[in-house]
């Protein structure tokens, strides 16, 4: 008996034994994670539009999102070494599946990812619709390191619409009449109803009202600590007082004082460039580990705010959040008028800053 094939027998075994389905017996992980799609609703409807004469096996990365969705760090880490030794076609089809989404929305949704998730997004919107090929020719070209950057990536988004937008995770592949690679539905639409080639309304991930930011240093407390001041964008009634309050549930400032960290809220700064990337708030703020660098949101509950280009801040400033490893959010600011905003008028929270490449 060869060892693939006793590897394969033990894995049987103990998926009879522990009640654990195959696929992950043979990953090694024990558990079983069908949250997410399944391998059919992942497989593309034209294999020939993906240079193959067969629809590839997604069943590890089905597991994966699966797992992702439920949490499970032992089988991510494991299903997702697993799945990076797989056919280049079954990472093209797992990123491309769910970055086809950020394209529908916008035409730079792409340009927050890594390096390698920058480089397939591109190749994704030059491809005609329903050819996959290019997808995959750019997945061959990445070394193993890219693809694991890429697949993080896809599955940070994966994860989100798991949680946003449920529907998405069942049967929504191209249909007979689509010329699409993928299909999506609408939001709070039934997918068993979506037309093919029907696009998802991004509109849920950013926060409906605009702010602009200004860094600065405030006194408090506990002494001089990094700060942003949120900025209401004038054509953007939403945004204010009303907002911060009731919709983000801020708290009212308080002079001099600190307020205790809130983990949901994060204030991402380049680790390089030392610029201001984004301010988000997590659907689960129990998911931050003690290295950032491992640090993955499963799923972002908002984005408050992205940079549309960069926000330098000041070296004391950058130099107070390395420390700290936090910063002080307050708002709304009224930089018209000439009066300082009155601290009674002003909400706060205490953010966790994370120091990484993209938001």
């Amino acid at each position: 008996m060869s060892k693939s094939h006793g590897r394969k027998s033990r894995a049987r075994n103990t998926s009879r034994s522990r009640g654990a389905a195959y696929a992950a017996a043979n990953a090694g992980t024990l558990h079983q994670h069908d949250s997410g799609p399944s391998n059919k609703d992942l497989q593309p409807a034209n294999p020939g539009g993906w240079g193959v004469e067969a629809a590839p096996d997604m069943r590890t990365a089905s597991a994966l999102i699966g797992a992702c969705l439920e949490r499970c760090g032992p089988c991510q880490q494991s299903l997702a070494a697993k799945l990076l030794d797989e056919d280049p076609i079954v990472l093209a089809v797992t990123a491309g599946s769910v970055y086809s989404l950020l394209a529908a929305d916008s035409p730079d949704a792409g340009s927050l990812g890594s390096q390698a998730a920058q480089i397939f997004f591109r190749a994704l919107k030059s491809s005609p619709p329903g050819d996959g090929r290019g997808m995959v020719r750019c997945v061959e070209t990445l070394n193993r390191e890219d693809r694991s950057d890429l697949l993080e990536d896809a599955l940070n988004l994966w994860t989100f619409f798991g949680h946003k937008h449920a529907g998405l995770m069942r049967a929504q592949n191209t249909g007979q009449r689509s010329t699409s690679p993928f299909t999506f539905t609408v939001p709070g639409g039934d997918p068993a109803e979506a037309d093919s080639g029907t696009v998802l309304d991004l509109s849920g991930l950013a926060h409906p009202a605009r702010y602009g930011v200004r860094a600065d240093m405030t006194l408090t407390g506990a002494g001089r600590v990094a700060s942003v001041a949120l900025v209401p964008d004038p054509e953007s009634p939403e945004a204010g007082y009303d907002d911060l309050h009731e919709r983000l549930a801020w708290e009212p400032y308080i002079p001099d004082g600190l307020p205790e960290q809130d983990p949901a809220w994060v204030l991402t700064v380049h680790e390089t460039h030392g610029t201001l990337l984004g301010i988000v708030r997590l659907l689960d703020a129990t998911l931050l580990p003690d290295n950032p660098r491992h640090w993955r949101p499963d799923a972002y509950d908002v984005i408050l705010w992205s940079a549309a280009e960069r926000q330098p801040v000041s070296a004391a400033w950058l130099e107070t959040a390395r420390r700290r490893g936090s910063a002080l959010l307050y708002g709304p600011l009224d930089v018209t008028s000439a009066a300082p905003s009155s601290p009674s008028r002003l909400l706060s929270v205490h953010a966790r800053c994370v120091f990484a490449d993209r938001l």
